[in-house]
């Protein structure tokens, strides 16, 4: 029996709301949370019983394939930046670049290249000591300094691959990996930039927390530092194949250069070369059980979770594409005029706010409108932008990020909301008109 538009766009309202209330109100895994939408989805909008699981294995083995060691490998090159002290080393070294005056510029600087390999609450666990020293030393409140801090990475691990975030949504709205880091990075600037304009503004006095001040002198007496080209090159290292990969294949297609660079350029190669050049920070422990399987172990358990959402975001998106959702969600969209650009954003705002989740934000905003982007004609590339700075807007009480942030920067949780949700809420809204504008000028 075919379904009518308005039955069709009923169930699969209920169906998202349903999945947001299992992970947010439930407290349901979002894998778990996914997988019973899907089928939720597929058993409402009548697909025959014989149809349902093989289209969640294929939906899920088509998404993951060209995404699941990408994550793997940053997430191993991100434990091998925090355990060996090389996020340290690029902090110190980021703030002395920037000099006192400046030095807000330098932990966000810092904070924002940490972010791109590491989730943006282990930087701000790794490095919060340094923060509250130099909050101490300079008289500023932690309210500034802290927000600082988290906003860095938090922008670039929602924007810039190899974060599990944006590798997953551009894996599943097919943006090679390359441009996505290229934009990204470009997007995010702004955002970066804004949003620590507004944390200069924050001046509510807030003292740091004395223990990490004490951890922070005690870690200066007993700890040696890597320099700092060892520390910042199995970051830039893989960045810089990659996008040698984009640039060549565009301008010497079909060269011995381009053929190349088409392997070693390509995520994974590039990524592996990122974490052989990071062993060599950890000195003679190299062989070491703990280096070579203890921390490898880690992170596949970092990675597991991104990797599996991805997997089901592609499962559920495959029911949306089958049922013609997506078309009739888009064609409504145009119905009412609306510019096709500020679906994915508005989504992934959404999905961001309920579930405190950038990540899942980013991801599962993908996953949704990937099925729509011909009808409401967005570019991969300005959907996966978009569903990466609308991901960014409002961060509050729910997210686990937004709680590290506050607790350790000794905030309460009106400072926490004033700090790092106006400061995420900014930085999403200048990437998101960033966004836009490239969009409507046909740049992307």
């Amino acid at each position: 029996m075919v379904k009518s538009t308005a039955y069709i766009l009923i169930v699969f309202v209920i169906a998202i709301f349903i999945m947001i209330a299992l992970i947010s109100k439930a407290k349901v895994h979002p894998v778990i949370s996914i997988l019973l939408t899907s089928l939720i989805l597929a058993i409402a909008l009548g697909t025959p019983w014989g149809d349902i699981m093989p289209t969640i294995e294929r939906g899920l083995a088509d998404t993951i394939d060209d995404i699941a060691i990408v994550i793997l490998l940053g997430c191993i090159l991100g434990k091998i930046l925090e355990e060996t002290g090389a996020a340290v080393r690029i902090t110190k070294a980021s703030i002395k670049l920037f000099g006192c005056k400046h030095i807000i510029w330098g932990i966000v600087a810092s904070s924002a290249l940490l972010g791109i390999p590491i989730f943006a609450d282990s930087v701000v666990i790794l490095l919060i000591p340094i923060i509250s020293t130099l909050a101490v030393e300079t008289g500023t409140s932690m309210m500034s300094f802290g927000t600082a801090l988290y906003l860095g990475a938090l922008v670039t691990a929602s924007l810039v691959p190899p974060t599990p975030g944006p590798v997953a949504a551009a894996g599943l709205l097919g943006v090679p990996i390359g441009e996505a880091i290229l934009w990204g990075i470009l997007v995010s600037i702004p955002g970066v930039i804004a949003s620590t304009l507004y944390c200069k503004t924050l001046k509510t006095p807030v003292l740091p927390k004395e223990e990490y001040v004490e951890a922070a002198k005690k870690a200066e007496k007993g700890i040696k530092l890597p320099g700092l080209a060892n520390s910042i090159m199995p970051i830039i290292l893989p960045l810089i194949l990659i996008m040698l990969n984009t640039i060549i294949s565009n301008t010497a297609p079909g060269s011995k250069a381009a053929g190349f660079f088409s392997f070693i350029g390509s995520p994974t190669p590039a990524l592996l070369s990122g974490c052989f050049l990071a062993l060599l920070l950890t000195g003679k422990k190299w062989k070491a059980k703990e280096v070579l399987n203890d921390w490898v172990e880690d992170s596949i358990r970092s990675a597991a979770m991104p990797i599996l959402v991805t997997g089901m975001g592609g499962a559920l998106a495959a029911f949306i594409k089958n049922a013609g959702v997506a078309d009739k969600i888009a064609n409504g969209v145009v119905g009412l005029n609306l510019p096709g650009i500020l679906v994915p954003i508005v989504i992934a705002a959404l999905i961001h706010v309920i579930t405190g989740s950038n990540a899942l934000g980013v991801m599962t905003a993908a996953a949704l409108v990937q099925p729509m982007l011909d009808t409401i004609g967005v570019s991969p590339l300005a959907a996966f932008l978009a569903c990466a700075s609308g991901a960014l807007m409002f961060k509050q009480a729910n997210s686990s990020g937004f709680w590290v942030t506050v607790s350790m920067s000794n905030m309460d949780v009106k400072q926490g909301l004033r700090g790092v949700g106006g400061a995420s809420t900014i930085a999403g809204a200048v990437c998101s008109i960033v966004t836009v504008i490239l969009h409507f000028t046909s740049i992307i």
